[in-house]
């Protein structure tokens, strides 16, 4: 946690301090995205999330003096803020390129509304997804066996902050669940083709373009490079465990290392996402080393 704070904390810096004029708008996105990384850092430490598979069971809680679910599904549904941070990121970066005319949208109070409305029912999504797709607010056989699983594990009793996800209980395939989980892997991955997406073409007309110098051209393909590292780490730390812990179950894997890695990993991705940006633009880098 002290890690992912300092480095956000620096990268913060070096956006305000070091930031060229050929950033642009663009300067505010990486900025929100920062700041983003910082609440979940603090998050991640306020909430403690675990994971814990049992045969076919998982279950996702936190560790908080409130004991209540909905922080538990609170914490999964700003998960997705990153994703749709770099959805945007990647639009703005293939407009720059195909469409700069679109750019100045940025600037533009709508049509910023218009993105904060599609992360708010991103995020809203993952919330109800979370509270009403899985069980947990009334006590169960699957639920005690977590309850007791994760007293053994870490020496805590936590009774009701259970998002618990039931997928064979009595050898019945929970159909409710299943259409829970289809959804979610229909966002996630729908997000991640889109970023792809939006990079592939960027690259393409990078490549076929003749309408900016090669300059531009270097400068917007090192951007390019440097946001698409950084997306693999959320992509790496994030979205990947969930995927895996979420859907191993209806495969009745007994896998049970992916529930263990899955919340370090995602505490991990913050600190490391600070740490590709400051490497990879140079402004940056060069900035804070000349600070030392």
């Amino acid at each position: 946690a002290v890690t992912g704070l300092v480095l956000n904390a620096l990268l913060l810096y070096a956006i305000a301090r070091f930031s060229g004029a050929h950033l642009g708008t663009y300067k505010q996105l990486l900025t929100i995205f920062t700041v983003s990384n910082l609440f979940l850092v603090i998050l991640h430490e306020l909430v403690h999330p675990r994971a814990i598979l049992i045969g076919t069971t998982h279950g996702g809680t936190t560790d908080t003096v409130f004991d209540d679910r909905r922080i538990t599904a609170l914490n999964a549904a700003f998960q997705s803020i990153p994703f749709t941070l770099l959805g945007i990121h990647f639009l703005y970066r293939y407009w720059s390129v195909r469409k700069p005319h679109l750019i100045v949208l940025f600037s533009s109070k709508k049509f910023v509304l218009f993105l904060v409305s599609i992360g708010a029912g991103q995020l809203l999504s993952w919330y109800l997804g979370s509270m009403y797709g899985t069980s947990g607010a009334t006590d169960s056989v699957a639920k005690t066996a977590l309850i007791a699983e994760y007293e053994k594990k870490y020496g805590k009793r936590i009774e009701n902050a259970w998002c618990v996800l039931d997928h064979w209980r009595d050898n019945k395939l929970d159909m409710r669940l299943l259409a829970m989980v289809a959804s979610m892997n229909v966002m996630m991955i729908s997000a991640l083709a889109i970023a792809a997406t939006l990079a592939m073409l960027t690259f393409k007309h990078l490549n076929l373009t003749s309408q900016i110098s090669t300059k531009a051209s270097q400068l917007q393909r090192k951007l390019l490079i440097a946001l698409c590292a950084q997306a693999s780490v959320p992509s790496l730390f994030v979205y990947t465990p969930y995927l895996l812990v979420m859907n191993i179950p209806f495969f009745r894997i007994p896998i049970t290392v992916i529930h263990d890695i899955s919340v370090p990993l995602s505490t991990c991705f913050p600190g490391w996402d600070a740490a590709v940006i400051i490497l990879l633009i140079s402004n940056y880098r060069k900035g804070l080393m000349r600070m030392i």
